[in-house]
């Protein structure tokens, strides 16, 4: 939808997709998503967790700026992951003549360093790492002062799955809004060729193609998956915190 020129929604965009080329096509990029997940998405929830016991957990802002920088470090590490999936993702969207045809993300790896050298892994790497900043602060921040929030005026047990799920939710409905348009600056900077969206003006042209609703392309597609995503994420975190996380010594 960030891509295409017609303006079509959701449903009709993935009926789409699977009349033309199969269901399996809403698949396209997974062996990059899960090589991006392993690797930036472990990364940032480590950092930012080891980063909060130097600050106030208490303070919200304090919470921003270690989402801030665990956000950015692990982005910087998710970039060439991160390039490879979104061009896997659109490239049936693309014409015959410049689609890429990576077959998984270790083939798109070793076209990348073949046909456009090594330092192209790291395209649109800013805005990947502003995006991974502001993917931590909605998610894992957001989700944290939501569980303060709700303890103290819904006064629900610390551990409860009622309280996860609701904080989790609040995230993911912040966290998509928040990430949006420079998941979009992102997506064209990548997928950008010699001959296609290579100039700034034609950037900004296809950006704003619907107006303002340009800036939040796919939002519909795109809180469909951050929200579940964010639940699922947070209440497995949870559950493998209560089960196997360790105890300082008076709470034994």
């Amino acid at each position: 939808m960030m891509i295409l020129k017609k303006d079509r929604t959701t449903f009709q965009t993935a009926r789409r997709a699977i009349r033309h080329n199969g269901f399996i096509s809403l698949y396209d990029g997974l062996s990059a998503q899960v090589f991006r997940q392993c690797s930036y998405g472990l990364l940032r929830f480590h950092l930012y967790h080891k980063g909060k016991e130097y600050v106030d957990e208490f303070n919200f802002l304090h919470k921003i700026f270690v989402a801030t920088v665990a956000g950015t470090i692990a982005g910087i590490v998710g970039i060439p992951s991160e390039m490879i999936n979104t061009r896997m993702q659109i490239d049936r969207m693309l014409s015959p003549k410049i689609q890429r045809n990576y077959k998984h993300v270790f083939h798109g790896f070793y076209k990348v360093c073949r046909e456009e050298g090594i330092r192209a892994l790291y395209t649109g790497g800013m805005y990947a790492c502003t995006r991974s900043a502001l993917a931590t602060v909605g998610q894992i921040a957001v989700y944290d002062q939501s569980k303060i929030l709700y303890l103290r005026y819904l006064k629900l047990d610390e551990d409860s799955k009622l309280l996860h799920l609701i904080s989790s939710l609040s995230a993911g409905i912040i966290c998509a809004p928040l990430v949006q348009p420079i998941e979009i600056l992102k997506t064209l900077k990548m997928v950008a060729t010699s001959n296609y969206l290579s100039t700034k003006k034609q950037k900004k042209i296809h950006l704003m193609r619907f107006g303002f609703r340009g800036l939040f392309r796919g939002f519909t597609a795109t809180i469909c998956r951050m929200v579940p995503n964010t639940i699922i994420l947070m209440l497995v975190y949870e559950e493998l915190r209560l089960r196997f996380g360790y105890y300082q010594p008076h709470d034994l």
